[in-house]
């Protein structure tokens, strides 16, 4: 099993890029067209020249509304892009033999909408299960996926009708400028974890950006959170915490454009913990990586930012079985 991890691995890397240059040129237009739009290549070209003036070319109002909040929409956007047009990669994957059962996102719906004051993106994601291929899984385990992919599509419904109901509302009323965007992405698919990470961003008046993570164990077939990385009882949120702690002075001092509500003079703006419900995933290297949504633990300039848990931090309370 652990080979054909690494089999998935060489494909991401090496496969899917090798496609990325096989674009044909009017696959090419429209990632450069989607990224230009919301701002990412003017992003790119200030910091490299160090001017931080806004782009003046759009219309000041929806530009200043929407610049920060659409480059991470635009650049889950192109990630998504890319592996979805690469026909040599998913055509090998298909080739590689599945030993369990395989927990897939589909997207269902895809809400539009794009006047002069408001546009909107919405994207909903539903989780299939797929039998094994070679080996039945365990019927226990295999019912209570099922039960647990129902749970969570339910949720991501009722959030996605709950979107657009307010996006409607506001186009409705017509009194400003506003937009949202659901963008859902799989930021892990191991033999033993699955993961789906939503990015929702809403522009009403100001741009706020937030993630939505659900977890399954597929040991288990049940939705999983933070705690279950760990052994039962075991204090993780100290270690982690005092170690986000550290790495946000560190970065602090390597950077004075960043900060971080650490050492803040109004003390109760610091951060003291992550909570039993935090956000979080597991990188390509296993690794816990802790999110934050914009605001939670520094300026909204900061916008959505995470930290990369080295396993010394918690490798004596972790499970073995991750």
């Amino acid at each position: 099993m652990a080979r054909l991890y690494e089999m998935c691995n060489e494909i991401d890397s090496e496969d899917i890029l090798l496609d990325r240059e096989e674009l044909t040129e009017e696959e090419k237009a429209k990632l450069f067209s989607a990224m230009k739009e919301e701002g990412v290549i003017q992003k790119r070209q200030q910091r490299s020249s160090g001017n931080k003036e806004k782009n003046t070319e759009r219309k000041p109002k929806r530009n200043s509304k929407r610049y920060v909040a659409g480059i991470a929409v635009a650049a889950a956007l192109a990630i998504i892009i890319t592996p979805n047009v690469s026909a040599n990669a998913a055509y090998a994957m298909s080739q590689i033999p599945i030993l369990g059962n395989v927990i897939k996102m589909i997207t269902v719906r895809e809400y539009n909408y794009d006047s002069e004051r408001f546009e909107a993106n919405i994207k909903e994601a539903q989780l299939v299960q797929e039998d094994a291929v070679e080996q039945d899984m365990d019927s226990a385990v295999k019912e209570q996926t099922k039960e647990s992919l129902q749970t969570i599509n339910e949720d991501i419904g009722e959030m996605t009708e709950r979107l657009i109901a307010q996006f409607e509302e506001e186009v409705e009323l017509g009194e400003s400028y506003g937009g949202v965007y659901m963008e859902p992405q799989v930021v892990t698919d191991t033999d033993t974890w699955f993961t789906i990470r939503i990015i929702v961003t809403q522009v009403a008046g100001s741009g706020s950006e937030y993630e939505y993570f659900y977890h399954i164990d597929k040991t288990t077939g049940k939705i999983a959170s933070l705690k279950d990385l760990f052994v039962d009882g075991a204090d993780y949120m100290t270690p982690i915490s005092e170690d986000i702690k550290k790495q946000m002075r560190e970065q602090m001092a390597e950077d004075e454009n960043l900060y971080y509500w650490v050492d803040d003079e109004i003390t109760e703006m610091n951060f003291q913990t992550i909570k039993e419900d935090q956000n979080f995933y597991l990188n390509e290297d296993g690794q816990i990586v802790i999110c934050f949504d914009e605001y939670e633990v520094a300026p909204g300039y900061m916008g959505l930012v995470q930290f990369t848990i080295d396993d010394s931090v918690v490798s004596d309370i972790l499970k073995m079985d991750r």
